[in-house]
């Protein structure tokens, strides 16, 4: 039977004795004090380690995918393709589902965005007023070489379209930005910068030029 191993409450003295005196009172064989042997604690179960199982992950097996011979090509498009391929790099068929990916080629694309521009009617494009303001400078001009009048009104026309322009140009600058703006309205050379490098609009930049053009014209005639 084991021992209990104790110390005396007065002087500390270490003690052993029987585990059948736990509970008794006895005397301190050193300093004679009377105490109460204390009761062993039994003891407790060990704890059980609690252990995660292992958990194995299935890898799946690899999908064979049919290799296609070089010789043989593609069976949508009959171009070759490398052994092993899994798609055709000319017409998209995958050799695996059987199926071709739907892919837009740039010829489509082209040939798409060609359509889309003939599809605007000529009317709602720039050109034909263009086309008939140079034509009604033209005959002006022409016309004013023998008749005073005719000058006079060709000068107006002019004159009357480079401000329009040149307000039209104004006002894109302002949407701009504010410091755009007033460059472009007090500074004439930023005006044909903004034009012509930060503005993106070409039928803007068509307009401007031929009010550039107009303007060196009215300069030559004036000076003669």
């Amino acid at each position: 039977m084991a021992d209990i191993k104790f110390s005396c409450p007065h002087c500390d003295q270490h003690i052993q004795a029987d585990t059948s005196y736990g509970g008794m009172q006895i005397t301190c064989p050193s300093c004679q004090g009377n105490f109460i042997v204390p009761t062993p604690t039994p003891a407790s179960p060990p704890t059980p380690v609690l252990t995660r199982p292992s958990l194995s992950v299935a890898t799946p097996a690899p999908v064979a995918v049919p290799a296609v011979e070089a010789a043989g090509g593609c069976p949508s498009c009959g171009k070759p393709v490398a052994p092993g391929a899994v798609l055709c790099t000319n017409c998209g068929y995958n050799f695996k589902t059987g199926k071709a990916v739907q892919t837009a080629r740039p010829g489509a694309l082209a040939a798409a965005a060609t359509a889309n521009q003939w599809e605007t009617p000529w009317y709602k494009t720039p050109w034909p007023y263009i086309g008939a303001l140079v034509l009604v400078l033209g005959i002006l001009y022409f016309m004013g070489q023998e008749n005073p009048k005719m000058m006079l009104a060709f000068v107006g026309v002019a004159l009357l379209y480079s401000f329009g322009i040149h307000v039209v140009v104004i006002i894109t600058a302002f949407k701009e930005g504010a410091g755009t703006g007033f460059l472009t309205m007090c500074v004439p050379f930023y005006g044909i910068y903004f034009v012509f490098k930060v503005n993106e609009n070409d039928t803007l930049k068509i307009l401007y030029g031929l009010a550039f053009v107009l303007n060196i014209a009215l300069r030559v005639l004036d000076s003669e």
